[in-house]
């Protein structure tokens, strides 16, 4: 078992979003997702949604993956209600929700504030894609001195070499990767 604070750690949800996790493919991750939201919700935990939005021009800079899931069906909406946290992850009042432009969730946000007000120096994250939002936002959170852990079943990306890739060769350098059900949430 993993040991954290429950008062110095946040869960952060990146991309759970209509346009993006609505996919069959990713239904085992969300099932990770919502078992993470209920032991957060369990431990008083904060949660941060974290969905992405992107602008006309960064989206004509996007390359890669990245633009490979924003030419999927959908992926761009057109109706807002697309840009909104999934059902299967309700947002609750006293839940934080926070927009996105580019991959990292630190870039152009107001997180970073927000998780010095709530004393936060651990965040566990989950979402999708591991290879680019996921892992975009835990090398800039690192950088800026967040202690990250990588829940790895509730992450996914578009494909299972891309999750493992990140997974093993690039996350272990930034974070500690773990499963949901390792977790403990510990007071102090």
């Amino acid at each position: 078992m993993l040991q954290l604070s429950s008062q110095r750690t946040a869960v952060m949800f990146i991309d759970m979003q209509n346009s993006i996790a609505r996919h069959d493919q990713f239904q085992s991750t969300i099932e990770a997702c919502q078992r993470l939201l209920t032991i957060a919700r369990t431990h008083q935990v904060p949660v941060i949604f974290v969905h992405v939005r992107p602008y006309e021009h960064v989206k004509r800079s996007m390359r890669g993956e990245s633009e490979v899931l924003l030419a999927r069906p959908g992926s761009v909406p057109v109706d807002p209600k697309q840009y909104n946290i999934i059902d299967a992850l309700p947002v609750l009042p006293e839940d934080h929700v926070v927009t996105k432009h580019v991959r990292s969730a630190f870039v152009g946000t107001e997180l970073d504030h927000l998780l010095r007000a709530l004393e936060v120096d651990t965040i566990v994250i989950g979402g999708i894609a591991t290879n680019i939002g996921v892992e975009s936002t835990v090398r800039v959170g690192a950088d800026l001195g967040y202690n990250f852990v990588v829940a790895q079943d509730a992450c996914a990306a578009l494909s299972a070499e891309a999750h493992e890739a990140s997974l093993k060769y690039s996350l272990p350098f930034f974070s500690r990767i773990t499963t949901v059900d390792q977790l403990e949430f510990i007071g102090e």
